[in-house]
């Protein structure tokens, strides 16, 4: 063991600045990273702020090695969703790490080191606290910045989990589709969708509708019904309780284009809904994590710029699939966003076991251009590592 590397907890407001910063070391030169806030860094961090901290036991740490901050970690332990799922699992998130396997190997021995102190029966990860937020580390090069709520990592993290004897949990998958290339009516899309697309509309009885912005709590909470039981399919799938959900969804909010933004309706019921966005991510791109002082100007410049459009939740209720709604709500969304000039369209993320939304990419004739994973690690009885 290097005995130079000083891994300790994270106290004081210096030890959380250096936290927060320690990912423009790691990522210094690297074309396709994006910053994050740093005013966000430290609200996702603030018991406080974040609803997430109410059930959960969280520790971040700091690897130093002569003083130099070198690697960061967050341990926690998610209580909500240990007892939604019956698991007994800690998690770790915000790993950052120089490229140097010992540092990468203590950072990880601190997490089995506080799982084991809770009693958790192994780990997962990572996932920067919420299982939406920035889960995975990328296994596959790629080409392009990461789009809203996906994350960027080397590909040295994935060799690391694997040196270490993590195992696979599950996939992601982000996918993209270029819109001019459709045609300027969308003449260029796989014919089997449109016969779908038109079938169902011809046989009518589903409404699609827009967001009602001026009713926006009530389609909040639409929204959050049906994105709890359209994805009870995915097996580590929790429920959002409702001050999670209203946090993420407000924090979204001034990015949300009510065009896409769609409810699929039978009589006047809800069941299924379509939610994309604007890439913020072509925009913090160029803010290096600060408003100030100019982070505003470039704000307002480059967000007349965004050239993407991103997929970002899609559900339709089990009693209703296979009717083509799904399509019915996919080609609105695409429609609208290629008459708004997008270039492309990103779909993400998707789970492996998730295999509606991976069809219906496939079918759309989508490109996969970002692979990511989730690790675990369970432990013995004698506390050694193991295989479910």
């Amino acid at each position: 063991m290097d005995q130079s590397i000083e891994i300790k907890q994270v106290h004081t407001r210096k030890d959380m600045r250096a936290f927060i910063l320690f990912p423009w070391q790691v990522y210094k030169g690297d074309p396709n990273w994006v910053p994050p806030l740093i005013s966000e860094r430290y609200s996702r961090l603030n018991p406080d702020e974040n609803p997430f901290f109410r059930n959960a036991d969280v520790e971040l740490y700091l690897a130093r090695r002569r003083g130099k901050v070198v690697g960061t970690v967050a341990a926690f332990v998610d209580h909500r969703s240990n007892e939604r799922l019956n698991a007994n699992m800690a998690g770790f998130g915000f790993y950052e790490v120089i490229d140097d396997y010992e540092v990468a190997k203590q950072l990880l021995d601190t997490v089995v080191a506080r799982a084991h102190h809770w009693g958790m029966d192994g780990f997962w990860g990572p996932t920067n606290f919420g299982r939406n937020d920035e889960p995975g580390f990328l296994i596959q090069e790629t080409d392009a910045p990461p789009a809203l709520l996906e994350a960027h990592t080397p590909l040295y993290y994935d060799d690391f989990m694997n040196h270490y004897g993590m195992e696979k949990k599950n996939d992601f998958y982000a996918w993209r589709v270029s819109l001019p290339d459709l045609g300027p009516n969308l003449e260029a899309l796989p014919e089997e969708l449109i016969r779908v697309f038109e079938a169902t509309a011809k046989r009518g009885g589903v409404e699609v509708r827009k967001v009602r912005m001026d009713d926006w709590d009530r389609d909040l909470e639409i929204a959050r019904n049906l994105f709890n039981v359209t994805l009870t399919h995915l097996p580590d799938h929790v429920p959002m309780d409702e001050a999670t959900w209203g946090r993420f969804a407000n924090q979204l909010r001034p990015l949300l284009d009510p065009d896409l933004a769609l409810f699929a309706e039978v009589d006047g019921k809800a069941v299924g809904f379509l939610v994309c966005f604007p890439d913020m991510n072509r925009v913090l791109i160029h803010l290096n994590g600060r408003m100030f002082p100019i982070g505003w100007l470039k704000l307002l410049w480059y967000s007349r710029r965004i050239d993407v459009v991103s997929f970002k939740l899609f559900g339709v209720l089990e009693q209703y699939r296979r009717r083509g709604i799904d399509v019915l709500l996919y080609l609105q969304a695409v429609r609208e966003a290629a008459a708004k000039g997008y270039d492309w369209l990103d779909g993400s993320l998707t789970s492996e076991f998730n295999p509606t939304v991976v069809r219906l990419a496939e079918r759309l004739g989508a490109e996969r251009y970002k692979h990511y994973r989730l690790y675990k690690m369970v432990f013995d009885e004698d506390g050694k590592y193991a295989s479910e």
